[in-house]
């Protein structure tokens, strides 16, 4: 009776195991759970994380929990009068069967305003709170508004802290301030099967190598196949060491050459091995086809608004049934790519998985935003925080212009253009600062015929930010310090974000103040420069010309727009719509159009540089050789044509 007893018992185990591996994924925790809490704002140290604390004396309930938004399942005390308790703690048991089974656990957290969480005592996720050691009077590093009070934000847990029985998941909420009108809590914890969360996508491509990013929720070995069709992936690329976080320099490629590949295990393929998996190399010299740049700008709303996701889905699905025949070669996002706070979980919602479509063979080259920054975690001094672990951006030329020791700020060229990023919130925007003299440096180096621009905070717009209102500082020096300068060197086009519209200049020149100091003569073409309604724009130089006119665009509007929308007088176009600009540069001709998000385009320009005459270009090309021969004659190095 015994043995059958054991053998029962060992039978039933089995198939409890065989439930738990095959059943994936599997909630251990659901949101509105019953939650134990202590709300009276004192300390309770650090023991109360643990699972054999005692709190039977705290209240419970389920969640939501929280106060002052009105939806709450379970109401916590909210303090005496208008001072707040700055911290309140939340504890939930669970049972797990077959633990060892569990690959890796998803945390989906409702906050609001910051959190940390403990899995048995000990921390497995923070938000919205600052490094280091946090006790009861820690104020969380922002107030969480708007969508960010009811999404969830996911993160990726380490499984191996499960144990087998009872668990116990630990938090405590943290408010900004004591005066703080209202917190919010909810949590989940699922298991899940080995996945990718974030890509694979593209970084860093030059005319020879490019730079392959994923991210899988559990720890696995890295390979890439790669080769000339999807069914001929011959070249592999392997690290064993099992890592979340997966990046590989593939080099030795050829010049504008297209190479399909895929990306896992040995033994598995995650994504890839198909028509939608592949990497372009940069063309060399003059490219014999189109460049083509795809622009977003603060498009980053669905990480914390549903309708942002319509929105985003919308402005992204146009551009995809237009890369059905005119695919772009890059994409450059504007800054603001991943609302409230730009955190790591707002990240992986509001560029990977919003763009993971287009992200996967094409590279993009953003910009921060403010929003970037607002998580308290990230700082272009240091290059950490979420945004910065993000991409993978050329710190030491890895694609042309000179090396800026930072992916803050960064240049590189794509075909017969050279692009330049800047940033307008967390870097010293002073004449006298680092950026500023890299930058001039760069553009005393560009010998391309096309100099394109961007950053967030646009220099013109009436839009839900004014380029005249005295307190929108960033706009008003971004205008000052660096238009000036980029004007000297022939800047032909700016792109923006930051305000919540579509705007376009005329060809401008010389405007650095507020909009009532714009002179006649600041306007070198006052036309539409759309040549189907009457002329392009015109610049007499092939290639940089100092003071011959540049177009100032704001493209802030890739998943939300705002109201307040007047016409700067420096504007062409105006819109408040959600949107995107493609542009298409060819030979000397630079085509721009803003589309919006039902796919009509809303506006469109063109510059074109001048082509020298025959005579003129054998002068020049005499000149050129002249300087030059004096200059290796006397060991200065090459000149600048």
């Amino acid at each position: 009776m015994h043995s059958v007893r054991v053998l029962w018992g060992v039978i039933v185990s089995c198939f409890a195991l065989f439930v738990v591996s095959e059943a994936f994924p599997a909630t251990l925790v659901a949101a509105e759970s019953n939650w134990s809490y202590l709300d009276d704002g004192s300390d309770a140290g650090s023991a109360w994380r643990e699972p054999g604390y005692d709190d039977s004396a705290w209240a419970s309930g389920p969640a939501e929990l929280g106060y002052g938004d009105g939806f709450e399942a379970t109401v916590v005390a909210t303090g005496n009068g208008s001072t707040r308790a700055i911290t309140t703690y939340f504890r939930h048991a669970f049972d797990v069967l077959g633990a060892s089974e569990i690959a890796v656990l998803r945390l989906q957290l409702l906050r609001d305003d910051g959190a940390a969480v403990y899995l048995n005592g000990v921390e497995i996720h923070r938000s919205n709170l600052p490094l280091g050691t946090i006790n009861s009077t820690t104020l969380a590093s922002g107030a969480v508004g708007g969508g960010g009070e009811t999404s969830f934000e996911d993160a990726w847990v380490d499984s191996s802290l499960l144990v087998e029985g009872s668990n116990l998941l630990a938090v405590e909420i943290h408010q900004a301030a004591v005066t703080s009108s209202d917190i919010s809590f909810d949590l989940a914890l699922t298991s899940e099967t080995p996945a990718l969360v974030r890509g694979p996508y593209l970084q860093l491509v030059n005319t020879s190598a490019v730079t392959l990013r994923w991210r899988t929720n559990t720890a696995m070995e890295s390979v890439i196949r790669y080769g000339s069709a999807p069914n001929a992936l011959s070249s592999l690329i392997s690290d064993p060491l099992g890592k979340t976080e997966h990046e590989f320099r593939i080099d030795g490629l050829e010049p504008g050459t297209r190479y399909y590949y895929s990306v896992g295990s040995i033994s598995t393929v995650l994504a890839g091995a198909d028509a939608d998996h592949f990497f372009e190399t940069a063309p060399a010299g003059s490219p014999v086809r189109p460049v083509r740049i795809w622009v977003l700008g603060d498009s980053g709303e669905c990480a914390v608004s549903a309708q942002g996701c319509i929105d985003a889905a919308k402005v992204r699905d146009v551009y995809l049934a237009r890369a059905e025949t005119a695919k772009a070669d890059l994409v450059i996002m504007l800054g603001d790519n991943a609302y409230d706070s730009g955190t790591d979980g707002q990240t992986t919602k509001g560029v990977f998985e919003t763009f993971g479509a287009v992200l996967r063979n094409t590279p993009v080259w953003p910009a921060p935003g403010n929003h970037e920054f607002y998580n308290g975690l990230t700082f272009s001094a240091t290059g950490e925080g979420p945004y910065y672990e993000a991409f993978t951006l050329p710190r030491a030329a890895e694609a042309g212009g000179l090396p800026s020791g930072t992916e803050a700020y960064y240049s590189f060229e794509y075909g017969n253009v050279h692009f330049v990023s800047l940033d307008s919130h967390d870097t010293d925007r002073s004449a006298s600062g680092a950026m500023y003299a890299w930058l001039e440096a760069d553009l005393q180096a560009n010998q391309s015929d096309f100099l394109i621009v961007y950053w967030h905070h646009p220099p013109y717009s009436f839009g839900s930010h004014s380029s005249d209102w005295w307190q929108e500082t960033r706009m008003i020096q971004m205008r000052e310090v660096f238009v000036p300068l980029l004007e000297d060197y022939g800047v032909d086009l700016v792109l923006t974000g930051h305000s919540h519209s579509l705007e376009r200049s005329k060809l401008i020149d010389g405007h650095y103040g507020f909009s009532d100091s714009l002179l006649p003569g600041n306007v070198i073409d006052g036309g539409t420069g759309d040549p189907a309604t009457g002329s392009g724009y015109e610049k007499d130089s092939e290639g940089p010309g100092a003071h011959e006119g540049a177009v100032y665009a704001v493209i802030g509007s890739s998943s939300k727009n705002s109201g307040g929308l007047t016409r700067h007088p420096v504007m062409a176009f105006v819109s408040n719509y959600e949107g995107a600009m493609l542009i298409e540069i060819s030979g000397q001709e630079m085509d721009a159009t803003i589309v919006d998000a039902n796919g009509t385009d809303r506006d469109k320009f063109r510059i074109t540089k001048a082509v020298p005459e025959p005579e003129q270009a054998l002068l020049s090309l005499a000149a050129v050789l002249a300087v030059l021969l004096v200059k290796l004659k006397s060991g200065r190095g090459r000149a600048r044509a």
